[in-house]
């Protein structure tokens, strides 16, 4: 991978920002954080008290990188979707909430959920689909019991697949 621009949306916290690019290089990707950009306005919806992630992911998709990773503490939603962890384009951007990722969590345990989070969010951008494997990072969590339980790494299979991806 390319280098990786991490992109928080305004509010987001610096350090936690910071302490993420610095796992994602202990992990040997290449990572900055850039400036953060404002929240886009239509995206909000005053009825859920949430915001749509499309629009976000839209915003952080024109940041003019290659790989982008968009990170959020507000609540996101898609479409059929009450919430969402995150979303992303594949061969494109993602965006990370952690607005529910703090529930429930001491510092570690939010770290490890965030991180899990990018990783799979990620995966997406490079073509990976969710995985079966329960401990795969690719699982879909539809709760953070599946965020807790499943790994922060590919499983073999998922592995395998981004190799094969990389030779075409």
């Amino acid at each position: 991978m390319d280098e990786l621009v991490i992109v928080p949306f305004e509010g987001f916290p610096a350090q936690i920002a910071q302490a993420l690019a610095e796992e994602l290089a202990a992990r040997g990707i290449s990572t900055r954080v850039d400036a953060p950009v404002p929240l886009p306005d239509a995206a909000y919806t005053p009825t859920r008290g949430q915001y749509r992630g499309e629009p976000l992911l839209a915003l952080v998709s024109g940041h003019g990188a290659r790989h982008v990773l968009g990170i959020t503490h507000r609540d996101l939603f898609a479409r059929d979707l009450n919430f969402i962890f995150g979303i992303a384009s594949p061969g494109g951007a993602c965006v990370v909430s952690t607005a529910r990722l703090v529930i429930g969590a001491d510092d570690e345990l939010f770290r490890a959920r965030l991180l899990k989070e990018a990783v799979h969010e990620l995966g997406h951008t490079l073509g990976l689909e969710h995985c079966t494997d329960p401990g795969c990072v690719m699982y879909f969590s539809n709760r953070l019991a599946d965020t807790d339980r499943k790994g922060d790494a590919y499983c073999e299979r998922c592995v395998a697949r981004l190799h094969a991806k990389q030779r075409r």
